[in-house]
């Protein structure tokens, strides 16, 4: 009977839910300086992926606070209590694909970043700065791994009962399946805080690593004079 989550660590718009859309908010404004500060620097091409990546960003920021229905307390149109099954004026709470895919592309980007600049698909060294600006990273890839695995392994095995049953021995499997696959918590939300802050340092990490190259540049300008 004591088993759950603390509701105002993982609910809805309890702490981990409102720490992710701070996250988000922060890597919005570490890439629109890092859009400024390469503008003039870059070819149309970099720029344009820059773009897209802040437009992905802004995507999920919007749609995590319900585009502003969680601020602003407005009572959801009637569209969208027809189709969305929380009743919130979001896209991915009403159709699965707008919530799995978005989802998986997440989990492979802030998972595989760093095994794709390790095996080197891609020779451009502006676009491998861009995916790994920096090997501090992967201590988060890590824990994103650790976590998907954990619970991948004892969801498609179908390891323990799918829920306790009156003796003893099956409770205790049970409650040992739910601990070592993370389930105990909200892991759905565990995983998207990680994602938040996987995006948050990844912005951080460009525009320092920017940041760094141009006083590199000027240094080197200064040597030469």
């Amino acid at each position: 009977n004591q088993i759950g989550y603390n509701n105002l660590i993982w609910q809805e718009n309890g702490l981990v839910e409102i720490l992710q859309v701070i996250f988000l908010l922060i890597s919005i404004i570490f890439i629109i300086s890092y859009l400024k500060k390469i503008f003039y620097g870059s070819t149309i091409i970099f720029k344009i992926l820059i773009f897209l990546y802040l437009f992905g960003i802004l995507y999920y920021f919007f749609e995590e606070i319900s585009w502003g229905q969680h601020i602003f307390g407005w009572e959801t149109p009637e569209f969208f209590l027809k189709i969305n099954k929380q009743g919130e004026t979001n896209i991915h709470n009403a159709y699965s694909v707008f919530n799995e895919l978005p989802r998986n592309l997440l989990l492979f980007w802030c998972s595989l970043s760093f095994i794709i600049i390790k095996i080197k698909i891609f020779k451009n060294i502006h676009l491998n700065n861009f995916i790994f600006p920096s090997y501090k990273l992967k201590f988060i890839s890590f824990l994103i791994i650790f976590f998907f695995i954990s619970d991948f392994v004892v969801d498609k095995l179908d390891l323990g009962p799918s829920e306790p049953h009156a003796s003893k021995k099956e409770l205790m499997i049970y409650i040992f399946f739910e601990i070592i696959s993370f389930n105990f918590i909200r892991l759905s939300e565990l995983q998207e805080f990680l994602f938040n802050t996987y995006i948050m340092c990844h912005a951080y990490f460009l525009l320092k690593a920017n940041y760094i190259n141009k006083l590199s540049m000027l240094d080197d300008r200064f040597k030469t004079d």
